[in-house]
């Protein structure tokens, strides 16, 4: 899959999503008493939704969003490593 990438990528996911929930859809017992195979087909089409939403939702981000989303994403990052950085030092410091 590596010659997907951007919004390719999200556009093949979308439509295997779509497709998962279209095949499964007439297979999944909905109509039947809460049990448990009501529960898991509920959950599972909960799921689909989801992913399919999340795609969307990607290929619709502008491309400033993007790269703000990007940008607080390093910044988790670098907080993390910096946290690492700490407990690791403090360890050594110890013992």
């Amino acid at each position: 899959m590596a010659m997907f990438s951007g919004k390719g990528r999200h556009v093949l996911y979308l439509l295997l999503a779509a497709a998962m929930l279209v095949y499964a859809l007439p297979r999944l017992e909905l109509g039947a008493p809460w049990n448990w195979t009501g529960v898991f087909g509920l959950a599972w089409i909960l799921f689909a939704v989801i992913v399919i939403t999340a795609h969307v939702n990607a290929l619709l981000m502008s491309d400033e969003k993007r790269r703000g989303l990007a940008r607080i994403k390093r910044a988790k990052a670098q907080l993390w490593e910096r946290k690492l950085e700490q407990k690791a030092m403090a360890k050594r410091a110890r013992g």
